[in-house]
């Protein structure tokens, strides 16, 4: 037994006896689908063969119902009859009137012709003669099928067994109606026993469960099966087949499976997937109809709807519905799991899908049903339908994207432009396709731009769709039609609101800077600037770019942040707020919000936004000197979006990279970053500016003093040219200065440092900062450490610790020129300390001699000039120097071949000598004493 009732089989053990005792006994055994009335009869039959009864079998077919006798004939041969039964019954069966067709048989028990009558007696006779001799057990299924010539022979052999030893157990349907009215009423007027089977309950799924594999099983697991199976004994025994056949971890911890959760499927394979059709191949053909338009139909499944997708009446669709109901196929008019729905849905051939599919979204329409449901079924069906799908689906393409379903956005959007649409209605659905695109792949969002700047230029695109347009024109850096797009937005009939204008103006700012060709400014509605809060933001942000951080700056800032939700439109608006918070004493607060924004953008599927937030955070990390945090939130972020995506975005991204790993000594990195392909209309945005400017460091730092001069230099062209003064993000002055006085040229350095400190805005301390340190470095001995004493606090408040740590390193050595020998010790401790907590190499900032590592260790010894110099040995000096290097107590010895221990004990002297604490503290005590460290960046170049 598997799935088989106890009960009905005790009951049934118990009527056979009675049987036995020559107590004649018909059973009709009714159910829905699948509920187990084939197991049940099969169950009888074995246990009947086992006591010792002759079993005969038949099972009622649809393909046989015209076949006159087909009934009796499976009886007469399903078994090895004793050879004088059988040759009786095949001369019975051998007369004209069992091979006879009927011409219109209906299956109903009818009068019977008087030939037919005879040879009925001779075979009941014939069953009363074997019954005599052992019990007989007749088990018929599907009793609905059968021929009306068997039918009248089973109610002729019924009316005669009273006092027989025969057992007889039809099956039948369970159906609203009667199927088989007149034999029914024949067979129940006589002595009979009905058994009615139901689906099985939880408890007994539990029970079928725990005899199948081998012990009790957990409830949720019960019930998981349970709620898959509707208690339908065909798909449990299924389902349980698949689950040996491997569908399911054979040695899996039943406690732990489907995650422990209620309602979760169970595994299921083809064994499912195979009952599941036999059940709904077994009856009426309109029951796999029904069950094919529920699974198309979803949640809309009242049966006037089924019907009038199928041409059905409802009374039909109804009775179909209650039976796939009572069989456990179906609850609340839906499949009871994904792989029931998979299975009914592969059933479906492809013309008749998409068929049905446009038929179901029509009559949605009608019926007012949800955009999105409607959209769904026309993405299924993969085609629009009648001009009134386009507007449906532009609904529902802007609904699932202000769910943060883009791609399914652009799948509804791309099938509206499939339909006939006018050709304001196209611009529209072609400006919410690019939108859509545009938040996970920008470069797709391309391919419609040519059609939505022929509509800008007829003027046949509203302003919102306008900024689509030219936002999408920036991040290809796209000038002309921005250009085009901005005088467009200038004319009065365009009116676009503050808000618009604030958010184009901010985004403009992004790519080109504060440049008033490309300014809205003073367009639209007339409205004083401190009555509208966007208007005023705009402007504070926008000051951020050339006045530094400012209370005004920061309070807009922080509004803006506070107030303006992540979308495709605010995109660069809380960009921009973020980097003008971050330019003050709020940086760790811009790169928290920052995090937090990054951390949205992902949950909600948008990687261009994602990509962009991931720079502006590298970015920030950048700003305030942390240089490993900077690199790895730009690799991020370049890996979050392919690089044919970015487009003039790039610029950002690559210039981050190549400014944090040559500030690490990592040069190497730095170039390969160089190398990117750069995309066409780069250099005529910021972002271009940016890359110049980072490429000029890279230069400069690797002694291509030239090459970074040509870079700041074109940078600084460049600005003059488009009348902008980006000093707060790109100091182009100090670059100069720094790279002329590599070259010498200490007048010009002197006159660039000057000029840059001249024109810097009091707001922006990073930048005065830095130009002090140059200055100081163009000056004399006696100026230079008032200059880097000031450049010191200014960086210390602007928070970029790495050129803090720059600055103290220089200041060190000016007070060791200067004798002061333990402030020197003191400054260069601090150096150490910001140069570690900015995560740069040790030694990035001590002064460079040129040397290889090798000649470090084979250089004299040096002469100090004061009794404060500390008396290092020339073992000790080479052991300091390997140890500030990073290398391991280990690979010294082996470098200066001597042991371990004696590493050591040179370390413990000169930790004694330069009064420092440990290793870490090693290259700002070295660098006190003058104490060369070229050899960091052979160490770097060699890992």
């Amino acid at each position: 037994m598997t799935a088989i009732q106890c009960g009905e089989v005790e009951l049934l053990r118990r009527l056979y006896g009675e049987s036995e005792d020559g107590n004649g006994r018909l059973v009709l055994v009714n159910g829905g689908l699948g509920v187990g009335k084939t197991d049940l009869l099969r169950e009888v039959s074995r246990l009947a063969a086992d006591s010792g009864a002759m079993v005969m079998r038949a099972s009622g077919s649809r393909a046989e119902q015209m076949l006159r006798g087909g009934v009796i004939e499976q009886l007469v041969y399903s078994t090895g009859l004793p050879q004088d039964i059988a040759d009786q019954m095949d001369k019975v069966m051998a007369a004209d009137t069992f091979r006879e067709s009927a011409d219109a048989a209906d299956g109903q028990a009818s009068g019977v012709r008087r030939e037919e009558a005879q040879l009925l007696r001779r075979l009941a006779g014939i069953l009363l003669e074997l019954a005599r001799r052992q019990p007989l057990v007749i088990a018929v299924d599907d009793i609905q099928f059968a021929d009306y010539t068997s039918l009248n022979f089973l109610l002729w052999l019924q009316r005669r067994m009273e006092s027989a030893r025969i057992l007889v157990v039809l099956s039948e349907w369970e159906r609203p109606h009667d199927v088989l009215p007149a034999f029914s009423a024949e067979l129940t007027r006589l002595p009979h026993h009905r058994i009615h089977l139901a689906p099985l309950s939880a408890e007994r799924v539990a029970e079928v469960l725990g005899t199948a594999l081998g012990g009790p099983v957990p409830h949720h697991l019960a019930r998981a099966y349970h709620l898959a199976s509707g208690g339908n004994s065909v798909l449990l025994k299924a389902l349980i087949e698949d689950r040996r056949d491997g569908f399911a971890e054979a040695n899996a911890d039943l406690d732990g499976e489907f995650g422990g959760e209620l309602g979760e499927e169970p595994p299921s394979g083809p064994a499912f997937a195979r009952a599941l059709m036999s059940c709904l191949h077994a009856w009426d053909t309109n029951l796999l109809r029904v069950a094919q338009c529920l699974v198309l139909l979803g949640d809309e499944t009242a049966p006037s709807i089924v019907a009038r997708v199928l041409g059905m009446e409802s009374r039909s669709v109804t009775q179909a519905m209650d039976i796939l109901t009572d069989a456990g196929l179906i609850s609340a008019g839906r499949l009871r799991s994904r792989a029931a729905e998979a299975a009914v849905l592969a059933s479906l051939p492809v013309d008749e899908h998409t068929r049905l599919r446009l038929q179901i979204a029509e009559l949605l329409y009608e019926r007012g049903v949800s955009s999105d449901v409607i959209a769904g079924h026309l993405a299924a069906a993969d085609r629009s339908a009648g001009a009134w799908s386009a507007g449906v689906l532009r609904e529902a393409g802007e609904k699932a994207l202000a769910e943060d379903k883009a791609p399914l956005a652009v799948r509804y959007l791309e099938l509206a432009l499939s339909a006939e649409t006018g050709e304001q209605e196209r611009a529209a659905i072609i400006e919410a396709l690019v939108r859509a695109n545009w938040r996970f792949n920008p470069s797709a969002a391309m391919v419609h731009s040519g059609p939505l700047r022929q509509a800008m230029r007829d003027g046949r695109l509203a302003a919102a769709e306008m900024v689509t347009l030219i936002r999408q024109a920036m991040w290809q850096g796209e000038t002309a039609v921005v250009e085009q797009g901005l005088t467009l937005l200038r004319d009065p009939d365009s009116q676009p609101d503050l808000t618009t204008r604030a958010v184009v103006r901010l985004a403009t700012l992004w790519f080109y800077g504060p440049s008033a060709q490309l300014d809205l400014t003073g367009t639209g509605p007339e409205t004083p600037l401190g009555e509208d809060p966007w208007t005023r933001a705009a402007s504070a942000l926008a000051d951020a770019w050339t006045q530094g951080s400012t209370e005004a700056t920061v309070a807009s800032a922080e509004h803006i942040l506070q107030s303006c939700a992540l979308s495709d439109n605010s995109l660069e608006v809380l960009a921009t707020a973020l980097l003008a918070l971050g330019q003050g004493s709020k940086a760790e607060k811009a790169a928290a919000l920052c995090d937090e924004l990054i951390e949205e953008a992902a949950r909600r599927g948008a990687p261009t936004w994602q990509a962009l937030l991931g720079v502006v955070r590298a970015d920030i990390a950048l700003r305030r000197g942390e240089l490993a945090t900077a690199i790895s939130h730009a690799d991020t972020a370049l890996a979050t979006l392919p690089a044919q995506n970015w487009g003039v975005l790039i610029g950002y991204p690559l210039a981050v990279l190549v400014r944090g790993n040559t500030a690490m000594g990592r040069h190497g990195v730095a170039a390969r970053a160089l190398r990117h392909v750069l995309p066409d209309g780069l250099f005529s945005t910021v972002l271009g500016l940016r890359y110049l400017h980072a490429r000029g460091a890279y230069h400069l730092a690797t002694e291509q003093v030239l090459a970074s001069l040509n870079d700041f230099e074109t940078c600084a062209e460049l600005q003059r040219q488009w009348n902008l003064d980006l000093n707060v993000l790109m100091p182009v002055r100090t670059d100069l200065a720094e790279a002329n006085l590599r070259l010498g040229r200490r007048r010009m350095a002197r006159q660039l440092a000057r000029q840059e400190l001249e024109c810097s805005k009091p707001g922006d301390a990073a930048t005065r900062g830095r130009a002090m340190r140059v200055l100081a470095g163009c000056s004399e001995l006696s100026q230079r450490q008032g200059l880097l004493v000031d450049a010191v606090g200014l960086l210390e408040t602007a928070g970029d610790r790495f050129e803090h740590a720059r600055t103290l390193a220089e200041l060190s050595e000016v007070y060791q020129e200067l004798g002061e020998f333990e402030r020197a010790r003191e400054t260069s401790r601090r150096a150490a300390q910001e140069t570690k907590a900015c995560r740069a190499p040790a030694a990035t900032f001590v002064r460079r001699r040129g040397r290889s590592a090798d000649e470090l260790l084979l250089q004299p010894e040096p002469v100090f000039e004061t009794d404060q110099t500390p008396d290092l040995s020339r073992a000790e000096r080479k052991v300091a120097m390997l140890a500030a290097l990073g290398h391991t107590n280990r690979a010294i010895g082996r470098r200066l071949y001597i042991t371990v221990s004696t590493v050591e004990q040179h370390l413990t002297r000169v930790y004694r000598k330069l009064g420092v604490n440990g290793r870490t503290d090693l290259p700002a005590g070295l660098a006190v004493f003058d104490v060369p460290e070229t050899a960091v960046e052979a160490e770097v170049h060699l890992t």
